[in-house]
């Protein structure tokens, strides 16, 4: 039986950048948006951002060393 794993590395150097650039504009949008409301933090922009933050941590990790991708 094969063994199966998740890949959280993207496999390939233009999937690397594509998920900077979304994590980019992702993390812009929660900070954006947790700078112009006066409530508590929205949970959700929270969790965005964070997200946003873990997307360009593996993709800078792709681009640093690419004999991980895709592992």
């Amino acid at each position: 039986m094969a063994e199966r794993r998740w890949h959280f590395i993207p496999s390939t150097a233009p999937l690397c950048w594509l998920n900077l650039g979304v994590g980019g504009v992702l993390l812009l949008s929660s900070i954006l948006t947790l700078v112009r409301t006066d409530s508590p933090a929205p949970v959700l922009s929270v969790i965005a951002g964070v997200a946003a933050v873990a997307l360009i941590v593996l993709a800078t990790v792709g681009l640093a060393r690419p004999g991980l991708r895709g592992r």
